[in-house]
């Protein structure tokens, strides 16, 4: 390695190994992925080049940044920033997180993907473990593996991606899902992270299934008006009403909250997601007291 020290294994999965490295001659500690070629097809190695592809362009400091990438004979090298933690790994520790510190989250969240929809990119695998814990109690978004970025032409995707618990009802009936699929991952993940399981859970596929496409919501009488009517509206099982662009930023639960970050991401795409929605009416009944007495807290 002619840049890097690499220091130790920091995880481990199918696509390869992650290492905390340090850049040579510098104190800048950063995250190495190795990614073997061995025994990848070329359709897997062509998408490995487009996530580098795609995270080369991104500046957004809710999305983990690329650093570097480089081939050796046997592997593909990624380097990006480095992250304190998983926010998988404090759910399996403490089981939930108090509302505030959800409704932080969820800001940073909507903040990352709406730099990521403005540009027409689709993250299409949201769930805890692509979460990161930066230094601050700030979050990363990363995992780009299954990230779409879609022309002017593509309105709609058919393929299916992403993670089974977090898979909006348009998805897992295989029908065709624009950006609306990764809000509805959004929902699933703040609602685990307020009541300590998804929304929708159990061991069997086929009863998951079922669940996502039939069920409703069980709500715990914990959750405040505002932050149930927010979830309800990203866990809108069609997807012509569930929250989105712009509505979404708007919603009492985080507005003022959301960083908006303009800067380019890669070449011009088209409309960007987030201004093709006309605004839908909020209910905003439910949410003015609970968000004035956070803001009498703050």
């Amino acid at each position: 390695m002619e840049k890097y020290h690499v220091l130790e294994m920091i995880g481990e999965g199918s696509f390869g190994r992650v290492y905390k490295g340090r850049r040579k001659y510098s104190a800048q500690v950063v995250a190495l992925k190795f990614i073997p070629k061995l025994g990848r097809s070329e359709k897997e190695l062509r998408n490995l080049q487009r996530e580098i592809e795609i995270m080369r362009g991104l500046r957004h400091p809710n999305i983990v940044h690329m650093l570097d990438s480089f081939e050796t004979d046997k592997e593909v090298v990624v380097v990006t920033d480095y992250a304190e933690g998983e926010l998988f790994q404090i759910l399996e520790d403490d089981g939930k997180l108090p509302e505030d510190q959800v409704q932080a989250i969820a800001a940073q969240l909507v903040s990352a993907l709406y730099y990521l929809h403005s540009h027409r990119i689709l993250h299409r695998d949201m769930k805890p473990q692509n979460i990161l814990l930066a230094k601050g109690g700030g979050i990363k978004l990363c995992d780009f593996g299954f990230a779409r970025a879609m022309s002017t032409n593509t309105m709609v995707l058919t393929s299916i991606k992403g993670t089974p618990l977090y898979m909006s009802p348009e998805l897992v009936e295989e029908r065709p899902y624009d950006h609306t699929a990764d809000l509805w991952s959004v929902g699933c993940i703040l609602y685990e992270l307020a009541v300590g399981t998804p929304p929708f859970y159990t061991t069997s596929i086929f009863q998951l299934v079922n669940l996502i496409l039939k069920d409703p919501v069980r709500w715990p009488p914990t959750i405040s008006p505002c932050f149930k009517n927010f979830l309800q509206g990203l866990l809108t099982k069609d997807p012509r009403q569930r929250l989105a662009w712009p509505d979404l930023l708007h919603h009492p639960f985080i507005a003022g909250h959301v960083t908006i970050i303009t800067e380019p991401a890669g070449p011009d795409l088209g409309t960007p997601f987030t201004s093709r929605l006309p605004p839908r009416a909020i209910n905003l009944a439910s949410c003015v007291k609970p968000v004035s007495a956070w803001l009498r807290r703050n």
